[in-house]
């Protein structure tokens, strides 16, 4: 997509107790967590040349390579076909 064309999407979503509970146990923030998970699906890199100024950045090929496994093992990406 061309910049101009690029969407912000903002969602509202309650995070149940027992992911909340997996977080703060091993201290991390939630939103931390979500943001790496939705990078790593979506392959946003995050290079110290170009920051991105959002948070997003990847955790690293094999994250990339076993969120989209994940994605696909689940079938979202034949759900609407």
């Amino acid at each position: 997509m061309t910049p101009a064309k690029r969407r912000k999407r903002v969602i509202t979503l309650r995070l149940p107790d027992e992911f909340l509970d997996v977080c703060e146990a091993d201290g991390i923030d939630p939103e931390t967590v979500l943001r790496g998970f939705i990078a790593d699906l979506a392959g946003i890199m995050n290079w110290q040349s170009s920051p991105r100024s959002d948070g997003y950045s990847s955790n690293g090929s094999d994250e990339r390579m076993m969120a989209r496994d994940y994605y696909e093992r689940v079938g979202y990406p034949w759900w609407n076909r």
